[in-house]
């Protein structure tokens, strides 16, 4: 989304889209900190588990075989060699670790090269090994069941402690220790550790792209809006300032004259009385857009469309007669249709389209009202066969002080409001107001509001 950055309040957006991307980036990294370590350690945890697991069935399988094969005063009753592989008697000449015969398991099997196997008398001593025994073990504490050791590199070794009782009379002989060693547990959890790492810049780029275009898209209504209320409180200045230059104009000269006659002060009276309802009705225009803008409105009462049309097509008779225009009301007798609002507002809303067309439409023209309903709501349309909208400006002529003609608008003391209080009145009821025009051809304003038996509470005006 470019913006440009030559204005001051393109570069204050600016700021507050970086300030965004910036919170939003730090945010989004302690939360992908958090549940990589939380990842991590859960990881961890669950591979501990399963060696423990893995180990201590080892274990108990080791020490079924060796409690058989034990008397009750610690001597082996068979061969060492029939009984484990590499296993060794204390004192003997022993093979080297990890030599494995043809006749003996293979070495995926429970005494492979990350196994050792120790069998201690009931004093600690050690009466045999097997397996892989790491050179400078730490020592071990023999009331400890699990214990985690290292040796002289640091490598971690886990180990369990399984008591070997006599089989006749359950006299302790002494346990037996079953080890292994974590150097996979720990080469792949550095294998994590790295891929993490990697991957953390990674997706805070990522991130950061994210954050910098969901902060374009945030702030773009903003930025919009503060455009548009820069742009209104142009217009209304400008709008404000022409009377009251008139007024001060007009007081200016009239103090500059030595003597003023009865019939000079009556004509500068008026001009003031004129430029001052031009001013009032303004300030109430604006101040009614206000008020729909922030729905601070009382609750709506019952307002039946039949009586409001027929009141409009009644004020506005005298000024179509004038004009040479025919005003015509088309609405069922009955039922009455109702909508829940203010009744004021409804009928400055229509009052508004109706004078819009009557102002618009020349003479021997026509200009006919019509009431409908539709399903759950009602239809209000005024048709004209005026001078019509061109295309480019019918997504515009409901903008504040958007005016077609200028000049006319001006003289006609209009302010560019008129169909901005409608749209904003038919919102503030639920409904909507739509145009289809065409140039030379007239103008239809449809408005759609919803019936009050659609749903919408009596006393309750959204």
């Amino acid at each position: 989304m470019a913006w440009d950055t030559g204005s001051k309040l393109n570069r204050l957006f600016r700021r507050s889209r970086w300030q965004l991307t910036g919170w939003y980036t730090g945010v989004m990294a302690v939360v992908l900190a958090i549940s990589a370590v939380g990842m991590y350690e859960a990881i961890a945890h669950a591979h501990r588990v399963a060696a423990d697991r893995e180990l201590k069935s080892v274990a108990e399988a080791v020490h079924d075989s060796l409690e058989k094969s034990l008397t009750t005063n610690g001597q082996l009753k068979s061969d060492p060699s029939d009984l484990l592989p590499n296993l060794c008697l204390t004192g003997d000449p022993c093979l080297a670790p990890f030599e494995h015969s043809g006749n003996h398991y293979h070495p995926d099997d429970l005494y492979s090269s990350n196994y050792y196997i120790q069998v201690l008398d009931i004093e600690g001593a050690v009466i045999t090994t097997a397996g892989n025994y790491p050179p400078g073990l730490s020592n071990s504490d023999p009331s400890s069941i699990w214990q985690t050791r290292r040796d002289r590199s640091g490598q971690p070794y886990r180990q369990v402690s399984l008591p070997l009782y006599a089989l006749d009379n359950q006299q302790p002989l002494g346990q037996v220790v079953v080890g292994r060693s974590l150097s996979d547990f720990a080469t792949y959890l550095a294998t994590i550790r790295w891929n993490m790492a990697l991957a953390l810049p990674i997706a805070m780029a990522l991130i950061a792209g994210a954050g910098w275009w969901l902060a374009g898209v945030a702030l773009e209504p903003v930025r919009m809006s503060y455009r548009n209320i820069q742009q209104f409180t142009a217009d209304a200045a400008h709008e404000l300032r022409t009377p009251l230059s008139a007024v001060q104009a007009t007081t200016e000269s009239v103090i500059r004259l030595p003597h003023i006659s009865d019939a000079e002060a009556r004509d500068t009276l008026q001009v003031i009385a004129r430029q001052n309802h031009r001013l009032a009705r303004l300030v109430s225009d604006l101040l009614l857009l206000s008020r729909l803008d922030i729905q601070t409105s009382a609750p709506g009462v019952a307002c039946c469309l039949q009586d409001l049309l027929a009141d409009i097509e009644e004020e506005m008779a005298a000024l179509a007669i004038a004009k040479g225009i025919d005003l015509l009301l088309d609405q069922p007798a009955t039922p009455p249709l109702v909508v829940i609002g203010h009744e004021e507002q409804l009928h400055r809303l229509v009052l508004n389209l109706v004078s819009n067309a009557l102002q618009h439409t020349p003479a021997n023209g026509k200009v006919v009202i019509r009431l409908r309903a539709l399903d759950k709501y009602v239809l209000i349309t005024v048709e004209d066969t005026g001078v019509g909208i061109h295309p480019d400006d019918q997504s515009r002529i409901f903008d504040r002080f958007y005016r077609i003609e200028k000049d006319r608008s001006r003289q006609s003391g209009g302010a560019g409001l008129g169909l901005s209080i409608a749209l904003a009145i038919a919102q503030a009821h639920g409904g909507s107001i739509h145009v289809k025009s065409a140039v030379s051809k007239g103008s239809t304003f449809t408005i759609k509001l919803p019936l009050a038996s659609a749903g919408m509470p009596l006393g309750q005006l959204r």
